[in-house]
């Protein structure tokens, strides 16, 4: 089996895509900038390294999982600086780590929000792509290395473009969990604009088996896939979800719309049908 290295293992996703390729047989080493806080499990070798500037190991691996990033649109508006550093400049010293020890393949975490505001209609990979915050520019900037090394140099580089993950284990500051925390504290929710915005929610579990399916594809090159659902859902949606699994009724107020966010996304995700074998099989609400 391909041995792959995890870049964002200790994050949400990470920890659930070490877990299954792990399961499904693949020598796994799992690198983040910290430990983390739950132990993968054996024999998973786990590395602590910044992207930024920590020392990469000297390993070949078949494939590379680049999952480390700083995630979050709003952030990313009062910290331009941060994620160019991080997502961007540690994509690149990824990329160059990848060409130099002659990994074929990189399987890079790209977001559906480089697609920015859409007219509603299901968002295909060949579709103009308008991010509107430093985040989102960053995923269509890795994306862009990852086709420059492809073609200049013969890597294998599939991007994944991941609509709005959820699941067990999401970070606290994704709508779900925040929606649930706060009802949970008697806190007020505070919903930015009329609440009627919408998500193509894909389950974290699904995204695993995307990444599975990309280590193992058959193609070569250049590539790109939407991995959701076709199906979004409202903010309000999300609201009625995490008070059904509270059983509490939430405190509400509304507030201007952000600047970072979109009306709606939604994935068209044939071409990952038909190219990976893959298609969502959790759905939401749960």
């Amino acid at each position: 089996m391909p041995t792959v290295l995890i870049t964002g293992a200790s994050g949400f996703i990470g920890r659930h895509v070490v877990r299954h390729l792990l399961a499904a047989g693949h020598p796994v080493t799992a690198m983040d900038h910290r430990l983390s806080s739950t132990p993968h499990p054996e024999p998973v070798r786990e590395i602590v390294c910044d992207l930024r500037h920590g020392q990469l190991p000297r390993s070949r691996f078949d494939a590379i999982v680049h999952l480390g990033a700083l995630g979050g649109v709003r952030p990313s508006i009062e910290r331009p600086l941060d994620y160019l550093e991080t997502n961007l400049a540690g994509t690149l010293r990824l990329l160059e780590h990848a060409r130099q020890h002659d990994t074929p393949r990189f399987i890079f975490a790209s977001s559906s929000s480089v697609y920015g505001p859409t007219d509603g209609k299901p968002s295909a990979e060949d579709d103009p792509l308008s991010p509107c915050s430093p985040y989102a520019l960053t995923k269509q900037q890795g994306e862009q290395w990852g086709r420059l090394y492809a073609r200049l140099h013969g890597l294998d580089f599939i991007a994944l473009r991941l609509f709005a993950v959820w699941g067990d284990g999401q970070r606290p500051d994704l709508a779900l969990e925040s929606f649930r925390r706060k009802i949970l504290a008697g806190e007020t929710i505070t919903i930015h604009g009329d609440g009627r915005q919408r998500r193509d929610l894909t389950h974290v579990s699904d995204v695993a088996r995307a990444v599975e399916a990309a280590v193992g594809w058959s193609g070569s090159g250049f590539e790109v896939f939407n991995i959701g659902t076709g199906t979004n859902h409202s903010v309000i949606d999300m609201l009625r979800a995490a008070e059904r699994w509270t059983g509490l009724a939430a405190k509400v107020e509304y507030g201007p719309e952000h600047p970072a966010d979109v009306p709606a996304t939604l994935a068209d995700v044939r071409k990952a049908k038909e190219l990976l074998d893959w298609e969502p099989r959790t759905r939401f609400p749960k």
